[in-house]
């Protein structure tokens, strides 16, 4: 593996000066490289490049005397091949990146403050010669924003309004959408809305009993609406009560005392329903506190019918579908009441994996082939994933008593868990049920179940207990599970119409007493809403080539990429192969490698040839090979690839070991990988799908360009400079680790290359802290690349909720306006600021005249809704841009919050489309916008960095310090993370 270092030196020598001769031949041919792109950019971009070359020759006077010293920063792909035919080395990267880049450094620290240095982290690299590679930009830790802003209502910063923001452009069609009408004209004109209080306030699954026993004693015949916390609403003015309740659980617990109280709230117009489509209101503000009245009372017809599980809205199935590793599946209901041009009832189905209602002894065999006399330690750790945090049932021997209580997990066999009893005498438990209850255990030898309090050592033996049927924990499910749940979900469209409409059969709506007390009574059809669809825009590759997509999807076997990456290098890409996996076998390996590098040649992208010897880096012990990763990687380090193709095991968390060595600038490694799974390798290694997938990644990730979107589809909200940003925020299921947020940035003027960000902050925190410090530095990237700043600001923002509109806009918006004032004074783009939701429960299906995709029947990629069912205020729309591989399509819904570009609904549509049609890691549209993607493998990746990581939630800024991403993949191969 190792190379000689004087020969590596000899040959970074000899090309070193030839690197300077060949100077006036790179410039000419870095101009010829994106001569395909449309006009509009080309002109941009060439100019960007001519003073790029101008920049370059300032600096070849200085390469001999640096070159030497700075060849051990090279990017990933400036290997040099000492053993092989002599070639450029590192002079084409050292060229640009002379000793003069320090004093072009970009400082990203506020007025007057002092500049903050992480040695581990800084790197002497810096580009600006259009090679897809980026100048560090110095980041201040120390102004990290990390704690949570406190806003009063009254500032909150309003949600845009636009009335009418139709489309017309598309072909014209109609479609269902799974709402039912809000049939209200017995509608009773006003509701009373009251405050609940109930102490203690643990449980919270007791709520609902509780408030509905208080409710039969002190308003006996009133009929309230509660929303299972603090809201109830009912249509009689009731007097205000507190009052005590004693509640007999019917889980076999121990009576609970609570105390009431109800308080009036407010009084709520109901006939705003009726008529808020033709008032002249400025806002929509009573019409939604009616709605919201109106879903709770809608949640009434399900609350006591004992068909459904209430806290997660699950009905119990007629017959249990098993689904493997101790899980059924349940199909759920999903409801909510929302405004379009006339009150909708928005009902979906959903579903879950459920743990089955059974003896604990018959899920350990479940889980251990069949064997219940003792447990192997990795049955045990899924054992003990699969019980905590879980309600068992533990049934007393002696006098048959059940009792239901929390699991906390297992712990030692029965026979050797000693616990002290009241007289400080030890005892095995399986010792004190034979001597204190005379029973002896069956199998002693299984782990016992640590259940109640977590501070108290109560043990119950595992053959005792049964897991009580109808939990829906907040875990995640197994992958077995997953896999089988999305067989049984992804049904045809008419399929999932039918199950929708059979359950909301099954709620009976309009015999609930509740609904019919407020006069609300609901349709049984779905709404049919008009529609458009509108064209995909041809992907254009090399050389002019166009394609036009069909179905969501375009071949592009044959066609060479825009840009291949060693297009920029000036040599072939220098790879590496390693292999984690131990059931994949060597023959299998270079099989694989030998076809990827063919499948390279046709996509015009020139890597070295597969070489066993020299390609193929030889693991000699497979079985500490994930304890040894940092030495093995540093080793690959030393052959300088451009990129290292690691095959993992199925199992297991090693994705999350190489990336943390490979990426971390706390490794002090810097290594550019694509993680491949071994059974990929083995049944796909060969799969000429699989292997373009995987070079897309490839010349992505090392700086080449894959596609664009032909000049004649982009609408003019898309010319000049425009930078498309996404954020998302990732959260965690636990309070004591930290919410990671992931920001993409454009940085060309193809619309193809991105940078990321990413931070950590609080649990659970939506809102992202320290934007102005990350757009920042990504608007300072966007100049030094193509030496100015955007015209326009795209700012597409996922994973929001519409309660949390205002406050986003208020702190998020703010922190955009001021990045843009730090940059530059008198610097004022236009900034639009976009809303992506796909966490909702619209579903279309196509009528008869619309087209339908697939063999589900979905409608087609490129269906647009912005009427009817959107909001009749805001400017949103929903949009399907993409084929579903299974079941039924999800629309993506968009929300404009603001926009200073006065977007057109036709231009904003088309642009949105265009974007989901630049995802670098396939051929066809995604479900959502590239730079929405992005953001989200940027957080997904922070998520990786953290992983068996302990975080102190009290120091978030040392935390980030121990995840920042070493330069030589961060800034040198910038799209890593796709």
């Amino acid at each position: 593996m190792h190379r000689s270092s004087n020969s590596r030196r000899a040959h970074h020598n000899s090309s070193s000066s030839r690197g300077i001769r060949r100077k006036s031949k790179r410039s000419s041919r870095n101009r010829e490289v994106h001569s395909s792109i449309s006009r509009d950019l080309h002109n941009n971009s060439s100019n960007m490049r001519k003073n790029s070359m101008n920049r370059r020759s300032s600096n070849s006077s200085n390469h001999s005397a640096h070159s030497s010293s700075s060849s051990s920063n090279n990017s990933a792909h400036s290997s040099s091949n000492s053993s092989r035919a002599p070639h450029n080395s590192s002079s084409s990267n050292n060229s640009a990146h002379g000793s003069s880049n320090t004093n072009r450094r970009f400082p990203l620290l506020p007025p007057g403050s002092a500049v903050h240095r992480d040695a581990s982290v800084a790197s002497t690299k810096s580009s600006s010669s259009g090679d897809g590679t980026l100048q560090t930009i110095e980041e201040n830790l120390g102004a990290m924003r990390i704690a949570k802003e406190k806003i009063r209502r009254t500032d909150l910063r309003p949600v845009l309004v636009r009335r009418g923001a139709h489309g017309k452009r598309g072909k014209p069609v109609s479609v269902e959408a799974n709402f039912f009408r809000l049939l209200l004209d017995k509608l009773k004109g006003t509701a009373y809305h009251y405050d609940v209080a109930i102490e203690p306030d643990r449980p919270k699954k007791f709520y609902r009993p509780v408030f509905a026993q208080f409710c039969r004693e002190n308003y006996p015949g009133a009929m309230l609406a509660f929303d299972g916390q603090k809201n109830a609403y009912t249509t009689r003015k009731l007097s205000d009560k507190k009052a005590k309740v004693v509640f007999q659980p019917d889980d076999g617990g121990k009576q609970r005392e609570y105390t009431v109280q109800v308080k009036e709230a407010a009084q709520l117009d109901l006939g705003v329903l009726k008529t808020y489509m033709k008032s002249n209101e400025e806002t929509m503000a009573k019409p939604m506190s009616a709605i919201q009245c109106l879903d709770v009372v809608l949640r009434s017809a399900y609350e006591n019918n004992p068909n459904f599980v209430r806290r997660a809205v699950y009905a119990v199935p007629r017959q249990s579908i098993d689904i493997g590793r101790g899980h059924e599946l349940w199909f759920g209901l999903f409801q909510s009441a929302l405004l379009g041009s006339r009150p909708y009832l928005n009902v979906d189905v959903s579903h879950k994996a459920f743990p089955m209602g059974a003896p604990v002894l018959k899920v350990i065999g479940d889980f251990n082939r069949g064997q219940v006399d003792q447990v192997s330690g990795w049955v045990q750790q899924e054992l003990h994933s699969f019980l905590k945090g879980m309600d068992v049932v533990y049934t007393n021997p002696t006098t048959r008593m059940a009792k239901r209580m929390r699991c906390n997990g297992l712990r030692e066999p029965a026979s050797q868990q000693m616990f002290k009893l009241e007289d400080g005498t030890r005892l095995s438990v399986a010792d004190y049920f034979a001597r204190k209850l005379n029973f002896r255990l069956r199998y002693p030898n299984l782990p016992v179940l640590h259940v109640g309090s977590t501070v108290r050592s109560v043990y119950v033996p595992a053959e005792l207990c049964d897991i009580p049927a109808g939990q829906a924990l907040n875990k995640n499910n197994p992958e077995e599970c997953t896999r089988d749940i999305i067989r049984y979900a992804a049904t045809s469209a008419p399929e999932r119409k039918r199950k929708i409409l059979d359950l909301a059969s099954q709620i009976q709506y309009n015999k609930c007493p509740t609904l019919l007390d407020f006069g609300i009574t609901v349709g049984n059809e779905f709404e049919k809403v008009p529609a458009r669809i509108i064209d995909a825009p041809p992907i254009e590759y090399a050389r002019g080539e166009k394609i036009p997509p069909q179905r969501g999807v375009w071949r592009a076997e044959g066609k060479n990429f825009i840009v291949p990456s060693t297009e920029l290098s000036k040599r072939p890409l220098r790879w590496r192969i390693l292999n984690l996996d131990s059931y994949t076998n060597e023959a299998t390996v270079k099989k694989f490698g030998e076809m990827l590098q063919s499948q390279a040649m046709r996509c015009n992208v020139q890597m070295e040839p597969f070489d066993m010897a020299k390609t193929y880096v030889l693991v000699r012990d497979m079985r500490n090979c994930l304890r040894d990763i940092g030495t093995l990687l540093q080793n690959i380090k030393r052959e300088e690839p451009a990129v290292t193709i690691v095959v993992l095991p199925s199992r297991g968390d090693a994705y999350a070991k190489v990336k943390q060595k490979a990426e971390l600038a706390s490794e002090r490694i810097g290594l550019l990988t694509q993680c491949v799974k071994g059974m990929t390798v083995a049944k796909k290694g060969t799969d000429m799908s699989t292997l373009n997938n995987i070079m897309l990644k490839i010349n992505a990730k090392t700086n080449g360009t894959n596609h664009c979107i032909s000049q004649v589809a982009v609408p003019p909200l898309g010319r000049g400079k425009v930078m498309y940003i996404g954020a998302d925020v990732t959260h965690p299921l636990s309070e004591n680790e930290p919410s990671v947020v992931g920001v993409a940035a454009l940085y060309d003027l193809t619309g193809f290359r991105y940078n990321c960000s990413v931070r950590l902050q609080g649990a659970r925190d939506e809102m992202i802290r320290d934007l102005e410090n990350i757009v920042q530095r990504q608007l300072l990237l966007y100049k030094q690349y193509n030496g100015a700043l955007p015209e326009r600001i795209m700012y597409y923002r996922d994973g929001v909720s519409d309660g949390q509109f205002a406050e986003i806009l208020t702190i998020e918006l703010q922190a955009l306006h001021a990045a843009i004032a730090r940059v530059e004074p008198g610097y004022k783009p236009a900034v639009t600021f976009i809303v992506v939701q796909k966490r909702h429960h619209t579903r279309f299906f196509p009528q008869p005249g619309c087209p339908t995709e697939g063999k589900n029947g979905n409608v087609p990629p490129g269906t647009i809704v912005d009427s009817e069912i959107t909001t009749p205020d805001r400017y949103e729309f929903y949009l399907v841009s993409h084929a579903a591989v299974q079941g039924v399509a999800k629309p993506t819904k968009y929300v404009v919050l603001y926009d200073d570009s006065n977007c057109h609904p036709d231009s904003l549509q088309a642009l949105t489309y265009n974007l989901c049609h630049l995802f670098a890691r396939c051929n066809r549209a995604v479900s959502y916008p590239a730079p929405t993607y992005y953001a989200h493998l940027a957080a997904y990746r922070g998520r990786v960095y953290i992983k068996d990581r302990r975080i102190n939630m009290n120091d978030m800024e040392n935390a980030y310090r121990d995840i920042q991403i070493i330069d030589t993949v961060n800034n040198s191969t910038p799209m890593f993370f796709v």
